[in-house]
């Protein structure tokens, strides 16, 4: 689900960047760009409207495993790429005077944050932090690799101490000014921190990590979209908030009634298209363990678009577009006032999604695949 509305209102915006401004976006604003919000980037390349969003072919059942396949290798071919890339700027720092390996320390960590090395990239950082190079840039970089990496081990406790000293460090008047990356770094970075935490269930790091930066943030709009996520994160533990309404055939729904079932709430929107292995393995999920007692449900967020039309305008694309993708499961319309399940679930960008166990409880958030079959069957027992 990666694709973005070319004109979307403010809160939409918001909703459709696929990855969102986060805690690591942040502590790298140093001096006087700390506490200003990257901004959305363009959407106009990928963008589709919502009439072109029902026109777009999409892949059948039999071809999802050969695109899936495509995919794969290239990401493979690439990912070499990529290291010998790191490999290469880390040989080329050994034996450079400072000044010059810090610029080229740099270049690495920065190739390291777009290619998702943070692991591969931690050997170069703890060179360069020892050398202690004359670069505040470069060290910053430096440690924000080594922060991802600790969780890349698991290491999730020692990262929170790491990102607590970072922050320390930022909030320090006497310190030296750190590193402005580029909007699309910053967000690689948070994205990346985020994403590791609430896949491996520390959603107490998370919230820790959130509040902790929310605390030192200036801008109206980044604490606007801090204290979202943390209400979507506190949602961990307790009853999930309402879902009431209709579903796109107008049968009636009440998310209460499913009370003794696992739950899992999909939002989306047709202008942010799901792939087609998404899907399959969804249908895969849902069709394992369905009868012992786990359902889905979709929210549909086009009407956020703009909030002032005409909720149902939207239902025929929304209908169409379940239809082609065959989703069997109930899905409802997002609705202003209380029916703005997007709202109550805290939710500031897709895809997103909550699972919710027998008792009615919040149990996780943003599940993928390999950790989402495993804790639904846990859930749903044998």
């Amino acid at each position: 689900m990666t694709s973005r509305h070319p004109s979307p209102t403010s809160r939409v915006r918001a909703l459709a960047r696929t990855v969102p401004v986060g805690a690591l976006g942040l502590i790298l604003t140093a001096g006087a760009a700390w506490g200003q919000q990257a901004p959305a980037t363009s959407p106009t390349s990928t963008a589709t409207t919502k009439g072109e969003a029902a026109n777009l072919s999409r892949p059948q059942k039999g071809t999802a495993a050969a695109l899936l396949a495509i995919d794969a290798e290239y990401a493979e071919k690439l990912k070499g790429l990529d290291l010998g890339r790191l490999k290469q700027l880390q040989e080329l720092a050994v034996g450079l005077k400072p000044k010059e390996a810090a610029a080229v320390y740099e270049q690495l960590f920065r190739s390291a944050i777009a290619a998702d090395l943070f692991a591969q990239a931690e050997p170069a950082a703890d060179a360069a932090l020892k050398a202690g190079l004359p670069s505040p840039s470069c060290l910053a970089l430096a440690n924000l690799v080594k922060l991802i990496a600790e969780c890349d081990r698991g290491d999730f406790d020692q990262s929170l101490k790491d990102l607590a000293a970072l922050l320390a460090r930022k909030a320090d008047p006497k310190a030296e000014a750190g590193v402005v990356l580029s909007s699309a770094e910053l967000l690689g970075v948070a994205d990346s921190y985020y994403q590791r935490l609430v896949h491996a269930g520390r959603y107490d790091v998370a919230t820790r990590a959130f509040q902790l930066v929310l605390e030192q943030a200036d801008a109206d709009d980044v604490r606007d979209y801090l204290g979202s996520r943390l209400n979507r994160l506190k949602l961990v533990g307790k009853p999930a908030p309402a879902i009431q309404g209709k579903d796109l055939d107008g049968r009636p729904f009440d998310l209460a009634a499913l009370r003794g079932k696992v739950v899992l709430v999909v939002f989306w929107a047709s202008w942010c298209l799901p792939s087609a292995a998404e899907i399959t393995w969804l249908q895969e999920v849902y069709d394992a363990d369905h009868a012992r007692g786990f359902e889905i449900v979709g929210v549909n967020l086009d009407p956020l678009q703009d909030e002032q039309a005409d909720v149902e305008s939207y239902i025929p694309n929304v209908r169409r577009f379940a239809l082609d993708y065959n989703l069997r499961w109930p899905n409802l319309m997002n609705r202003p006032g209380a029916g703005d399940v997007a709202k109550a679930y805290g939710v500031a960008e897709i895809p997103a999604s909550v699972l919710i166990d027998r008792d009615g409880k919040v149990v996780g958030l943003d599940l993928v695949r390999k950790n989402l079959e495993p804790t639904v069957a846990k859930l749903v027992g044998p």
